[in-house]
């Protein structure tokens, strides 16, 4: 009998085996453009960023405009808010908490790409450089290094790491372009231009996020500049999700997956992609299940059947599990 095989990819990155060596004359030109990037990295003064954005869903032609706005103090005082189309959600990290606000039951993909793009996620992924290509893009010389992910110890053997290539400007040495693979088929790339300098850091004005050589998210910086916050401004609003966000937080890792039967219709179907929200509590098991994008109505149940069969080694802080929020993208394939 044919059955749909589910290849679900946590935390939105998909993987291929690790083929290369580490290159550490590589390490520190990626090190050093990486955290120059990121504007919270030994940043001495408090500052606001604001961007306007355009971002483009796979169910409607034209793209929904948005704004985002970052206040940050300290690595563990900030408040950001973010809203595209008619959702809005307002974050708070206060100490080893941080506090979701939202009028939607999860946070959209899209959402958690922008934040991306513009470097703000609150858990960055470490890489270590492999090897190096040189190229020209858009007549800029720029060296591309190939990048995988810090192996995580709790992985299982069969475990491949996360990879993408980041392209630097050899002339300045900013980050131009970062590309990777979500699947075979999907190939994410982010352009970044116009950079200026801020706060010992280089950020850039005009940022770009696109699927498969189609734009999906477009970002212009409105304004970066440093400010000075009312103690109010992080204190949890009311009804907030809270979660904790320890300096030395590991995400969750998945070490038992299932795979499910599914109906003929689904089957005939021939596969497609599923996108779900779910909760992983303090023991591995997962809970409060919300799709986030289907292909088709038919999978929709068998996907949810088999993530509660999931089994995870709950994120950490320090040596205590606590709860997550994560997001999997489930492919269904005929075998």
């Amino acid at each position: 009998m044919k059955k749909l095989v589910i290849v679900a990819a946590v935390l939105l990155c998909v993987v291929r085996p690790v083929r290369a060596e580490h290159d550490a004359a590589l390490q520190q030109p990626l090190l050093t453009a990486l955290q120059s990037f990121d504007l919270t990295h030994g940043q001495p003064s408090p500052f606001q960023l604001d961007v306007d954005f355009a971002a483009q869903s796979s169910r409607f032609d034209k793209p929904f405009p948005g704004h985002l706005t970052f206040k940050w103090q300290a690595k563990d005082r900030w408040w950001r808010k973010i809203v595209v189309g008619d959702f809005q959600q307002i974050e708070v990290r206060n100490g080893d908490w941080r506090y979701i606000l939202r009028n939607g039951n999860y946070t959209p993909l899209r959402v958690q790409e922008i934040l991306g793009l513009l470097d703000l996620n609150p858990k960055s992924q470490a890489w270590t450089a492999m090897k190096v290509k040189h190229r020209s893009e858009h007549g800029i010389e720029v060296n591309c290094i190939h990048a995988e992910s810090t192996p995580v110890p709790e992985q299982p053997p069969d475990f491949k790491s996360m990879y993408r290539d980041v392209c630097l400007s050899v002339a300045t040495g900013d980050v131009l372009v970062e590309e990777w693979r979500e699947a075979s088929d999907e190939l994410h790339r982010n352009q970044y231009t116009d950079y200026f300098d801020f706060g010992g850091h280089r950020y850039p004005r005009k940022l770009q996020l696109q699927e498969n050589g189609l734009k999906a998210v477009t970002a212009d910086v409105v304004s970066l500049a440093t400010a000075s916050f009312d103690e109010s401004q992080f204190t949890p609003p009311p009804g907030a999700i809270a979660r904790r966000d320890c300096d030395d937080w590991k995400p969750p890792v998945l070490i038992k997956a299932s795979v499910a039967e599914f109906t003929k219709q689904a089957r005939d179907q021939g596969g497609g992609d599923v996108m779900v929200a779910l909760t992983v509590l303090t023991d591995g098991s997962t809970s409060d299940f919300r799709l986030a994008g289907s292909t088709g109505l038919p999978l929709d149940p068998a996907t949810v059947k088999t993530l509660e069969g999931y089994k995870f080694k709950p994120a950490m802080c320090g040596v205590e599990p606590v709860v997550s929020d994560i997001t999997i993208k489930v492919s269904f394939r005929m075998n």
